[in-house]
């Protein structure tokens, strides 16, 4: 029997518990851990697990797979704990939102002959703890993963089976590309909830001002009720990207002042027809590397970091196995 070990047992490692646990499979024991007790016992009683462990040594002993489900400052010292406890070949991955650190720690504290393969789950809610956990939380979610130069090919394939067995889409990129496109689309968005309601929490007008806060409001500031030591993580970790995206961010808010102040109303009914049909096209699944290329067909065609690992790890296997992912996940998708 297999052992797969979860440390971390709040949103997201419960959510793995729980959708690892809905395969039935009867060769497959999962054992949780997690600093605060009472979330592991939660999880256990939710299904997510099968056993608890106090010790961190003793969750992962005879692993085959150790999934790292915390605040991103903690993984360097759970590293480096467990390492002298992994059985050789072990599949140890992550699930934190900035991947270039985790890499560099993986690189640091973890023995030579286990596996690493850095992984991001694109999915989460603005709640935390066990509590909010749900099976389905994957389903049809891109989940980002970075192999560390040590990986073995079984052990990516291993994290490719994993990944789509929970109903995610794999998805390779390098560490640097995460990190960039993360702060862009996850770690930015959580920055301008946080702007917007710092901003009308603190004006003298507040009490008056929520009552008339609706839905635009609240869909706006969801991702304020999230982890604060999650999202302090987050800053810490990719504090230079999320600046540059900050920035971008911030000449777009001045060229749209610009346009308030000076313009007839025509180039603000652009703006707004070109945000429109820009999410609509991303809404639709329209935003694709294949649709670039398509609009950019008379340059020349270079491979992208995903080509390139299919190509490198497996002369091409690997990325047959990403597309018959995604493909199995759009027929599970279209079938509901």
């Amino acid at each position: 029997m297999e052992r797969i070990t979860i440390i971390g047992m709040g949103l997201i490692g419960t959510s793995v518990g729980l959708a690892i646990k809905n395969l039935k499979h009867k060769d497959i024991v999962v054992v949780g851990t997690d600093i605060d007790r009472r979330k592991a016992n939660k999880a256990k009683k939710m299904g997510a697990v099968d056993k608890v462990e106090g010790r961190l040594q003793n969750a992962v002993k005879d692993a085959a797979i150790v999934i790292i489900a915390t605040p991103v400052m903690a993984i360097p010292e759970i590293m480096e704990i467990i390492a002298p406890s992994l059985r050789e070949g072990c599949l140890v991955t992550d699930t934190g939102s900035t991947k270039g650190v985790v890499l560099e720690w993986a690189e640091t504290h973890l023995p030579e002959y286990v596996n690493f393969v850095a992984g991001h789950p694109m999915a989460g809610k603005e709640l935390s703890g066990p509590e909010a956990a749900d099976a389905s939380l994957f389903s049809g979610r891109t989940y980002c993963l970075i192999p560390s130069l040590g990986a073995t090919k079984p052990a990516v394939q291993l994290m490719i089976d994993l990944v789509t067995s929970i109903g995610a889409k794999p998805y390779f990129l390098s560490a640097e590309e995460h990190d960039s496109f993360a702060a862009a689309v996850s770690h930015l968005p959580l920055l301008l909830s946080v702007a917007l309601i710092g901003c009308t929490s603190k004006s003298p007008s507040w009490s008056d001002i929520a009552q008339v806060a609706s839905t635009g409001y609240k869909d706006l500031t969801r991702l304020a009720s999230g982890d604060p030591t999650m999202h302090r993580d987050i800053c810490l970790t990719n504090n230079d990207l999320l600046v540059h995206w900050l920035d971008t961010f911030i000449r777009e808010l001045y060229e749209f002042r610009k346009k308030l102040l000076d313009s007839d109303g025509q180039a603000l009914e652009t703006v707004f027809k070109q945000a429109l049909e820009a999410r609509n096209r991303w809404l639709v699944g329209a935003v694709t590397p294949e649709s670039v290329r398509a609009a950019n067909a008379n340059l020349p065609q270079l491979p992208n970091f995903a080509e390139g690992m299919g190509q490198m790890l497996m002369g091409g296997r690997l990325m047959d196995a990403q597309k018959k992912a995604f493909n199995r996940v759009d027929k599970i998708d279209g079938d509901r």
